[in-house]
């Protein structure tokens, strides 16, 4: 996978030049940068970013744009890229470049950037987690009793497994998680697992509500073990979810109030709504403090 994540654009004076692109384009700066490097974002959607780098030399008298292209696998793409006419670039590279310079077939010049799974397009990723782009994966539609309970169960099962990528993408980046008095806050491990724990919990309280047998979630692993094990362990929670909740009917029950864990009243399709955002909430504030530290 391959995209353009950014136009670096050298300038001479970057203070005006992020005054200018600003307003010009409706991008704002994202925060966080050098005076002589400056990364603007859109201020609404998710187009390609502006990166302002101050230069010495003026525009006559050497090339001074160039792309970034983020990619989930550099190594591959860059061989993928030589094959198709790019060639190498002798450059001088400091200790562990998560970038290679190429030039395209015409001599110009552009970056392949190590990036992981931020080189999926976020707009992109979005959609694929929103929408139905086929039927894969999903239960099938004579599968459950309940065509509600179907669908949340299936929404769910996207929002959790959503989860992991952007967990995963957290913990690897060394940003700090906020300082809270909730126990899920503790590390990156323990809040994996309180996502982990809600969703398990969750469905032994709509199964107990419903008069369902339990639904057999067996404990979620051990901190230390929970990352080499959560793959697995998510697998084995949305094939419970599944198996205990395909004859489970909200006929009779949907004005119905029950006392949830917390000791709050709630029906039982507005916490199964709760298990879907769960996941989400979580995802959000990762991702926003990612969005923060730059």
């Amino acid at each position: 996978m391959l995209r353009i994540g950014s136009i670096v654009w050298g300038v001479r004076d970057v203070e005006r030049a992020v005054e200018f692109w600003s307003a010009a384009l409706d991008y704002a700066p994202r925060g966080g940068d050098s005076a002589d490097w400056v990364m603007l974002k859109p201020r609404r959607g998710t187009s390609v970013r502006l990166a302002l780098q101050e230069v010495r030399a003026p525009a006559h008298e050497r090339r001074r744009h160039h792309l970034d292209l983020y990619a989930f696998d550099q190594e591959a793409e860059v061989l993928r890229l030589i094959g198709l006419g790019a060639t190498r670039v002798e450059w001088r590279y400091g200790p562990d470049p998560d970038y290679t310079v190429l030039a395209d077939p015409d001599g110009n010049y552009f970056c392949v950037i190590a990036a992981g799974e931020v080189a999926e397009d976020p707009g992109l990723r979005l959609a694929q987690i929103r929408y139905v782009p086929d039927a894969a994966g999903l239960p099938a539609p004579d599968a459950f009793a309940d065509r509600v309970v179907r669908a949340l169960l299936a929404l769910q099962e996207r929002e959790l497994r959503a989860f992991l990528p952007i967990w995963r993408r957290f913990r690897a980046s060394g940003a700090a998680l906020p300082n809270s008095q909730n126990e899920a806050y503790r590390s990156n491990e323990h809040l994996l697992l309180h996502v982990l724990q809600s969703s398990g919990s969750y469905l032994a309280w709509v199964c107990r509500q419903l008069g369902l047998p339990d639904p057999g979630v067996r404990p979620t692993p051990a901190p230390a073990d929970v990352e080499a094990q959560v793959d697995d362990y998510v697998e084995h929670l949305l094939e419970r979810w599944r198996a205990g909740l395909k004859d489970a009917t909200l006929a009779g029950t949907r004005t119905t109030v029950f006392t949830s864990n917390w000791g709050v009243p709630l029906t039982i399709s507005a916490m199964l709504e709760h298990a879907v955002a769960h996941p989400m909430r979580h995802g959000f504030q990762l991702e926003e403090l990612l969005a923060r530290r730059g």
